[in-house]
C-alpha cells in the first residue's frame, strides 16, 4: 500500500511515460500501480512508497493538460473511469491520481520534442510547450531557460550514424550543466549497455531510466515498470519542484531498477511497429 506518511520513504519512477489514444486510463494506472508496488518491494522489501509518472506528450498532444480538466475538485463524476480521481497540487506542472483505496500516484508534466538531427530530447518537470525541430543544443537550451530537465533518451537506432555522432560531440563539449542520458525499458537485455550511456557515467552526467511505452494497446501495461528509485520524503504539494531538486542535487543516489525487454517481445513490438506505420500510409 502506498502511504502518505513522510516516514522513512522511498520515492520511485518512471522518467519516460506516454499516455496513447490507444490505451485505457484505468488499466494505465492500474498496471503503474502494480508495477511500483512489485519493484519497490523486490528492492526496499518495504511499501511505504511514493510513486512519480514522468510524462513525456509528444507533438500534438497535451495529456497532462487533459488529466488537469479532470481534477476539478478531485470529484468522481469528473473522472473518465471509475477507480480514479485526479487532484492539483499547489504547483501547475504536477497533479496526482489516487484511487478508491486511497493509494496515489504523482503525474509530472513534461514533453518529447524531435529536433532537427532528428534525436528525441525530453523536457522534464515543465508544462511548457517547445517548438519541433530545432538545433538540438537550441533545444536543450530552451528546456533549461524554461525550468525544466532536458534528457537525451536511447532509442533503437536513434544513437548511431550521423545522430550518434551529433550526440558525441554534445558530450565532448560538456557545456550544458543539467543534462541527462536516459536508458530505455525497449532496450533488449541482449545487447550490451549503448556506449554514449557508458560515457556519460565517465563524466559523472546523470542517467534516468524510463520505460518509454510504444503505441501499442498491450504497452498500457508497461509504465512504472523500468525506472529510478531514491530514498527521500517527496513534497505532496510541490512534487515537481522537489523532485528536480533531489535530481540536481550530485549527492542524491539514482537507483535505477527494472528488467530489460526480452529478445521474443523486442523483436514482436519492432515488427507491431513497422505493421502499424505501413497501415497509417
Amino acid at each position: 500500500m502506498i502511504s502518505t506518511s513522510k516516514k522513512n520513504q522511498v520515492i520511485i519512477a518512471d522518467t519516460h511515460v506516454h499516455i496513447y489514444d490507444c490505451f485505457q486510463l484505468e488499466e494505465f494506472l492500474d498496471s503503474a500501480l502494480n508495477n511500483f508496488t512489485l519493484n519497490a518491494k523486490q528492492l526496499t522489501s518495504q511499501d511505504n512508497f511514493t510513486p512519480i509518472l514522468f510524462l513525456a506528450d509528444i507533438k500534438g498532444k497535451d495529456n497532462f493538460c487533459q488529466l488537469q480538466q479532470y481534477s476539478q475538485q478531485g470529484d468522481i463524476n469528473n473522472s473518465p473511469i471509475n477507480n480514479w480521481t485526479f487532484h492539483n497540487t499547489q504547483e501547475k506542472l504536477s497533479l496526482y491520481a489516487r484511487n478508491q483505496n486511497n493509494q496515489i500516484i504523482f503525474l509530472i508534466a513534461g514533453r518529447q520534442i524531435v529536433t532537427a538531427e532528428k534525436l528525441e530530447v525530453l523536457a522534464l518537470i515543465t508544462e511548457h510547450t517547445f517548438a519541433e525541430g530545432l538545433p538540438l543544443e537550441v533545444t536543450i537550451k530552451q528546456i533549461i531557460t524554461a525550468g525544466g530537465i532536458p534528457v537525451l533518451p536511447w532509442g533503437v537506432g536513434k544513437w548511431i550514424g550521423k545522430r550518434g555522432k551529433t550526440l558525441s560531440n554534445l558530450l565532448k563539449k560538456n557545456i550544458h550543466s543539467i543534462l541527462f542520458l536516459g536508458d530505455n525499458g525497449n532496450r533488449p537485455g541482449f545487447w550490451s549497455q549503448p556506449f554514449y550511456l557508458q560515457i556519460a557515467k565517465k563524466q559523472g552526467l546523470g542517467i534516468l531510466p524510463g520505460t518509454d511505452p510504444l503505441p501499442l494497446a498491450s504497452e498500457s501495461s508497461r509504465p512504472g515498470s523500468f525506472g529510478f528509485m531514491i530514498q527521500g520524503n517527496l513534497n505532496h504539494e510541490k512534487p515537481g519542484t522537489h523532485i528536480k531538486q533531489m535530481l540536481l542535487d550530485s549527492k542524491t543516489n539514482i537507483q535505477a531498477y527494472g528488467s530489460l525487454e526480452s529478445p521474443w517481445k523486442f523483436i514482436r513490438n519492432q515488427l507491431a511497429m513497422k505493421l502499424a506505420s505501413k497501415e497509417k500510409k
